[in-house]
């Protein structure tokens, strides 16, 4: 609204100069019946509000017509009506808008200094920021209403802040707000989506005076998904070195059985997952020809860029003991539950074998990988 342009005192001070003291009653007392009749027709009626003022500057005394005329005009100019149907406040919102400018009108009438009426707002595009979304959805945040350049007491225009999770205000710069007319501001949020996300932030609102009824846009935070992802495993052939004293050949035979244990496990780290096989043969009769190892650490999966494991089923290692009395492979089935589905041993042949030819070969389970993201997806 527009201050008074010619305040009441020096109104009064001209009519009684004039020496027409009942004229001051009875101009204050028009006024005032008239600004409490529109008042009153507007809280009937809503959609009257802009015939209302302007019944109310054309029956005004003279005396304080320019006063009302221009707040009246003003608020019908100046009103979201005149910027666009996709930008207009409802007619409840302007039948409001109005009676508080009529009060206004009254205060000043009686000689107060009432605050400065506050921006009016109509529409926020978007509603809300969802940190889940990529930011071009969201970059920019347009403000539709009236009124907008209005001073505060303090000589400040309205103004943005986002508010963290621990309710800590952080201003927006003045670069980027663009006070686009007094019917339209934008905010630039293009290049803010990680300042939002790493903040915590959870509200842009705006703050004019002490008011507290003005615009907050809520912004939901990003959420980590999850997905399953089947990995299969390449099988891993693994020949442990000999070891202890006896010779290079295992000698088998009914009688003289060579001695089995063998063993799979998986470990899981953050983003990737590793395994490893073991093999121990020995002769358990004769010279003790020996071998025993664990093979290196192998990957056997990575995650992929910004997820992280988040389960891994199934866990549980394999093992399996037995003795092999014959010679070529033989195979060992896990049941489920295991990494491993299954087990096939060279134990013996002709010649020597420790070392060079006893090995062990590991079929793997599929791993059920349950994934976890660990950034947005528009941070990467």
């Amino acid at each position: 609204m527009v201050g008074v342009r010619a305040p009441l005192l020096m109104i009064l001070a001209c009519v009684a100069g004039c020496g027409v003291k009942a004229a001051i009653d009875d101009t204050i007392e028009k006024a005032m019946q008239l600004v409490d009749n529109g008042i009153k027709d507007i809280l009937a009626d809503s959609a009257s509000w802009r015939s209302t003022l302007q019944r109310v500057a054309d029956q005004l005394p003279a005396d304080v017509s320019e006063i009302i005329r221009t707040d009246a005009q003003n608020l019908a100019t100046r009103s979201i009506a005149q910027a666009g149907t996709e930008f207009r406040c409802n007619v409840d919102f302007l039948g409001q808008r109005a009676v508080a400018a009529l009060r206004r009108l009254k205060a000043e009438l009686l000689g107060g200094d009432p605050p400065p009426m506050p921006p009016g707002f109509c529409h926020v595009v978007p509603a809300s920021i969802d940190l889940k979304t990529r930011p071009a959805s969201w970059s920019v945040l347009t403000l539709h209403g009236y009124d907008m350049d209005h001073l505060d007491r303090g000589g400040a225009r309205v103004g943005f802040a986002l508010v963290d999770k621990a309710g800590r205000r952080h201003p927006i710069p003045e670069e980027r707000i663009g006070r686009t007319t007094h019917y339209q501001i934008t905010l630039n949020l293009g290049d803010m989506a990680r300042e939002l996300h790493q903040r915590g932030v959870r509200k842009i609102v705006a703050s004019f005076d002490d008011l507290a009824d003005l615009p907050e846009v809520v912004v939901t935070p990003w959420e980590p998904r999850t997905r399953t992802e089947a990995v299969k495993v390449a099988a891993t052939d693994y020949t442990p070195p000999k070891v202890g004293h006896g010779d290079g050949d295992f000698h088998t035979h009914d009688d003289e059985p060579m001695s089995v244990d063998t063993r799979a496990e998986i470990r899981v780290q953050p983003r990737s997952i590793e395994s490893r096989v073991y093999l121990h043969c020995k002769e358990e009769r004769s010279d003790w020809t020996e071998v025993s190892g664990w093979s290196s650490w192998a990957s056997a999966y990575t995650a992929p860029v910004n997820w992280a494991i988040l389960e891994v089923r199934p866990r549980a290692a394999s093992r399996h003991t037995a003795n092999i009395t014959g010679h070529g492979p033989q195979q060992y089935d896990r049941p489920a539950g295991e990494v491993a589905t299954r087990f096939q041993v060279w134990g013996d042949h002709g010649g020597d074998e420790a070392g060079t030819w006893t090995r062990v070969r590991v079929s793997w389970r599929e791993l059920e990988v349950t994934l976890k993201e660990t950034a947005p997806e528009w941070l990467r």
